[in-house]
């Protein structure tokens, strides 16, 4: 089963939801090329952001991207995303949002594939793939 499930649940930070699951789709379909996946990408208010980041990871304050893999090999999943942290990030590294929105799609469909950011050895390499996919996805996706 193909199943992507896209919901906006904030107001902070307009976003171009059918064009964020075009892209989810390319990257699900031609680059990842997954036969089955279950994910539901939701984008949240900084408050509950900062809510779900307490609660699941024991950090304070609003983050951009939180990845849940409910199940491998499957590949069932949910990506939260913040897009008001995401703006500050995209104004920051001068890019668009749509470029940060989508570069976050990727590291949670990376977090999914076994990527790990959060042992620095591993982080370059993820950080790579990361770059490699988000470049695939501008020019093709």
């Amino acid at each position: 089963m193909k199943q992507l499930t896209m919901r906006n649940q904030q107001q902070e930070v307009a976003i171009n939801t059918p064009a964020l699951r075009r892209q989810m789709r390319w990257l699900l379909d031609k680059a990842l090329n997954w036969s089955e996946y279950e994910i539901m990408v939701r984008f949240v208010s900084a408050k509950c952001m900062a809510k779900l980041n307490h609660k699941h990871l024991s950090h304070e304050g609003p983050t951009d991207v939180i990845t849940f893999d409910y199940e491998e090999p499957t590949r069932i999943g949910e990506i939260v995303i913040c897009p008001a942290v995401a703006a500050v990030n995209a104004q920051h590294h001068n890019e668009s949002i749509t470029v940060e929105l989508a570069r976050y799609l990727v590291h949670g469909l990376l977090h999914m594939s076994g990527y790990d950011d959060k042992i620095s050895a591993e982080r370059g390499k993820m950080k790579r793939e990361e770059d490699r996919l988000l470049r695939r996805l501008l020019n093709n996706g």
